[in-house]
């Protein structure tokens, strides 16, 4: 790729915004084979939530014989056997009432929360858990998470001496039920992946999350928020579908150095442009460092 984001090296490679004036919050685009800056203000802010200019490099602004300007993505071949299951699962599980859903009431007004379950469809179980739906930009379901939620808090339930979190799947269910074949293998995909489809424009942040990005896209509904469901699940094949779209990543506290060296992997590799933000690491206190907050947690929080 001839032209793309410098990576993190240090303070000395964040610049001051061109919108809105913030230091060291602005990430230039570099030609890869000069080793040089673009214009001063091509590039992106990492502040997205507060400012979210990004100007990418356009036809006729950089000199280059090859591409004339235009960002080249380098080809990635990804050959996974996707497995789906039949939506008739989904569908009436939608909007049913949750121990989550609870909680987003009490959050945002009932407008909101309907947009939120429109957008995710957010549904439930007998047992009034929530199921975050896997569905990815070709409508295909994937899986379903379920997950309890204590309805004042919005803190996850956890059971047993173990104190493990209390996480099922919907495919799970099924082999059980014997609606889906032992044989069959889950492929997961991004948490809220299909909605690409449905807003086109908007820029994408991606957390770590289910719960997360919900609540987030309640806050700033101009952003496309998804979820990876795990730290360990941000790698190439969950981002190939969404390569071509500026990403802005906020790991939960402690978590940056970890989502950084993978996100510039998947840059490498896929031609993707993901920015891990660092936005909650400088704001945060020690006593939120040691927590492991999110950046809904801060949002909750802070008001």
């Amino acid at each position: 790729m001839r032209y793309e984001l410098e990576k993190y090296k240090g303070q000395s490679t964040r610049f001051t915004c061109p919108s809105c004036g913030e230091k060291r919050a602005f990430t230039r685009y570099i030609d890869t084979i000069t080793k040089t800056y673009l214009g001063s203000d091509i590039g992106i802010c990492n502040r997205l939530i507060k400012c979210g200019y990004h100007r990418p490099p356009r036809m006729g602004e950089c000199n280059s014989p090859n591409n004339n300007g235009q960002i080249q993505f380098a080809p990635t071949k990804t050959i996974i056997p996707i497995k789906n299951i039949d939506p008739k699962y989904m569908t009436p599980t939608i909007g049913r009432e949750s121990n989550f859903l609870k909680f987003l009431g009490r959050v945002f007004s009932q407008d909101t929360v309907g947009r939120l379950v429109g957008d995710y469809y957010i549904a439930g179980t007998k047992n009034k858990e929530v199921i975050f739906w896997q569905i990815d930009s070709m409508y295909r379901v994937r899986t379903g998470k379920i997950i309890q939620y204590d309805p004042q808090t919005g803190k996850r339930i956890r059971r047993g001496e173990s104190n493990s979190p209390n996480i099922n799947w919907v495919h799970s269910a099924l082999k059980k039920q014997g609606k889906l074949p032992e044989k069959w293998l889950l492929t997961q995909c991004l948490f809220g992946e299909h909605l690409i489809n449905k807003y086109p424009q908007k820029p994408i942040c991606l957390v770590e999350g289910e719960k997360t990005a919900v609540i987030m896209s309640g806050f700033e509904p101009d952003i496309i928020w998804m979820a990876t469901g795990g730290v360990q699940n941000l790698n190439k094949e969950r981002i190939y579908p969404i390569k071509n779209h500026p990403i802005m990543a906020f790991p939960d506290l402690k978590c940056f150095e970890k989502w950084k060296e993978k996100a510039d992997k998947i840059n490498s590799e896929t031609g993707s442009r993901i920015i891990v933000s660092y936005q909650l690491e400088n704001e945060a206190t020690k006593e939120e460092i040691d927590q492991g907050l999110d950046i809904a947690d801060f949002m909750l929080k802070r008001g």
